[in-house]
């Protein structure tokens, strides 16, 4: 007698997938090799990698200053407006809404609770024009792309700097939503293609937790199985759910959805240039106007 099959496998429900839940902050992650030659994308730990993308962020946002955000750009009158939530449901003939590919995966009822923060709110409102889609024409009345994409870059913007620190923000993430060491190097690598590269959005304070949750979001669904829930890492975040997906499209669309990374030499490629960025960023950063010098060297003070 032939024993019973195995019952059939069912991906989504597989909780075994789920990242470990880990407790090591920044401050104690174990730092990246001084000599890059010694960096190893394949071998790096997680927490490591964070630590490249938060330092990189900060140096390049020091340097940068408060870069305001771009006035909203109105539409010709002769254009259609860009449908807002309500309006931008399916046509009936023309396709249907974006839907997820794959379910997100599930989360054990222990891990399930979390601290939510809320960032300030986004200089641009969520029915400024980016990719207008008008009566199943795809195209038709679209703003130049000029101009979407400066509207993608407001989206970014909070109106004051956010109350939670970069180091605080990263570490919640991690807690909360544990992302692997490549979701956090290719993120990193995305903002160095859209801050430092491309300079399609400034890497600014009031930027840089947006450009960051964002990337990750992308990251983590271009690059991995596993899939955190999107309510629970706009909660996670500190934005609406609207907010997020819109970010995530905008993140999407000025990389021209060019999102993967196929082998460890590319991603090592750009995590090198990262830090190089960062490095620069540093020298050129100018010393706050509260700063003054002191002497203590009575010989110096005389002349």
């Amino acid at each position: 007698m032939e024993p019973n099959p195995p019952s059939a496998p069912n991906p989504a429900g597989d909780a075994g997938v789920l990242p470990e839940f880990g407790r090591l902050t920044l401050q104690d992650a174990p730092s990246p090799p001084a000599d890059q030659d010694e960096l190893h994308v394949m071998e790096m730990e997680r927490e490591t990698a964070m630590k490249i993308v938060q330092r990189a962020i900060l140096a390049l946002a020091n340097a940068a200053g408060d870069i305001p955000a771009t006035p909203p750009l109105s539409r010709p009158p002769s254009r259609p407006h860009t449908p807002s939530a309500k309006e931008n449901l399916p046509i009936p003939g023309h396709g249907h809404r974006r839907t997820a590919s794959r379910p997100a995966t599930p989360i054990p009822a222990d891990k399930e609770k979390t601290h939510e923060v809320e960032l300030d709110p986004a200089e641009a409102s969520h029915d400024e024009p980016t990719i207008t889609h008008v009566h199943g024409d795809v195209g038709a009345g679209a703003q130049p792309e000029y101009v979407q994409r400066a509207n993608m870059a407001r989206k970014f913007f909070s109106k004051t700097v956010p109350r939670v620190g970069l180091e605080e923000y990263v570490n919640r993430i991690q807690q909360f939503c544990p992302l692997s060491t490549g979701v956090w190097l290719a993120a990193g690598s995305y903002i160095l293609r859209l801050c430092v590269i491309d300079k399609i959005v400034p890497l600014t304070h009031r930027t840089m937790h947006r450009l960051l949750l964002a990337s990750l979001v992308v990251a983590m669904k271009a690059l991995e199985d596993h899939r955190w829930p999107q309510k629970r890492f706009a909660g996670v975040g500190g934005v609406d759910q609207l907010a997020l997906s819109r970010l995530e499209l905008c993140v999407e669309f000025l990389l021209s959805f060019d999102l993967q990374i196929f082998t460890p030499e590319k991603m090592k490629d750009m995590t090198v240039a990262l830090q190089k960025a960062a490095q620069a960023a540093m020298l050129t950063t100018k010393l706050p106007s509260s700063f003054h010098l002191r002497i203590s060297n009575p010989k110096f003070r005389q002349m």
